[in-house]
């Protein structure tokens, strides 16, 4: 039987499934199909951005139309306040871990540090137990399902001693303009 299929078909379905890092086994073919991939999502109105440099690449949908509507196959779901302000705080300890650091390339953070920075929003809340129950689902979704931590040690079962590596698509998830937009929000609130 004749294989039909392009040698770049792994690559696409990965990046359709989420961002794809250069830690993941497609990514040196993704580095070699790149123009082939970017033609291929070109034409179902999907742009490849391929960040070599901070080593992850996305898709984002292309406006079919001057009202910037797109095909849709990217869903956009709002996000729980509390997961937005993890994202917010992970966008800036990046930041600040950037500007500061030139020696490390990633920015490790332990589970418990991670609660420790987002208790501080939520001083006032009477019930705590379940705030830092809910935290730890926060801290799982940002993992799990938008991919801005990767655990890196996996064989600890206790939470707090779990490290994380921040990963740097929050950078790009996260604009300065949502950032901006976040704080004002904010403001409103308060």
């Amino acid at each position: 039987m004749e294989n039909t299929h392009e040698p770049y078909a792994q690559v696409a379905v990965k990046l359709l499934q989420g961002a794809v890092y250069d830690d993941d086994k497609v990514w040196n073919d993704l580095l070699q199909y790149q123009i082939h991939l970017k033609q291929y999502f070109d034409k179902i109105a999907m742009d490849l951005v391929v960040e070599r440099k901070d080593g992850y690449a996305y898709l984002t949908q292309s406006p079919i139309d001057e009202d910037g509507n797109t095909i849709g196959l990217v869903r956009r779901m709002p996000l729980q306040y509390e997961l937005t302000l993890l994202c917010v705080l992970l966008r800036k300890l990046i930041d600040d871990f950037e500007s500061s650091n030139t020696e490390q390339r990633n920015l490790y953070i332990s589970h418990k540090r991670i609660k420790e920075e987002l208790e501080i929003f939520f001083k006032e809340t009477p019930n705590k137990v379940k705030l830092i129950r809910e935290l730890d689902t926060y801290i799982s979704q940002a993992e799990k399902t938008l991919g801005f931590l990767k655990r890196i040690n996996k064989e600890t079962a206790i939470k707090d001693e779990i490290q994380y590596e921040v990963r740097r698509i929050v950078k790009a998830k996260i604009t300065n303009d949502k950032l901006e937009e976040f704080k004002r929000n904010l403001q409103k609130d308060v």
